[in-house]
């Protein structure tokens, strides 16, 4: 029996200048998902955030673009009987965005609309967290 079914992760919410929130599908999975990975041993969330979006989409921040938004708790999507415990944060959108490409274990990156959000399919931790906050539009 594992003891540890958690997977920690950091992810971001990024809002392009059209209100379309950045999801990600990785290899191997039919969900889109908040950009963004496991957090390694050591490593603070933040910093881990950076790391994985500058090599899954080749963006450049620093600790000051992205400000945590909150921790949550789901059902992970693509690991039967794992929680995924998300760190997420909000991320600055640079125009330099405009036209991502996947790299790593990424198949491909879309952008959301609020009104075809319902028709995405979506993993939970985007679902239940961040998803109701962008739809209010409670990001600040």
């Amino acid at each position: 029996m594992k003891l540890n079914n958690y997977i920690t992760i950091a992810v971001g919410i990024i809002i392009n200048d059209e209100n379309e929130l950045l999801t990600v599908q990785k290899n191997g999975s039919t969900y889109y998902q908040l950009p963004g990975g496991k957090i390694e041993d050591g490593e603070k969330p933040v910093d881990s955030l950076i790391r994985e979006l500058k090599e899954e989409l080749n963006i450049e921040y620093t600790e000051k673009d992205c400000v945590l938004h909150g921790v949550h708790e789901a059902q992970a999507v693509n690991e039967d009987g794992k929680t995924v415990r998300g760190y997420i944060f909000r991320c600055k959108y640079a125009d330099s965005m405009k036209d991502l490409k996947p790299l790593a274990e990424l198949n491909e990156i879309k952008w959301v609309e609020k009104d075809e959000a319902k028709n995405v399919k979506l993993a939970n931790l985007l679902k239940q967290f961040a998803l109701p906050i962008w739809m209010e539009d409670n990001l600040s």
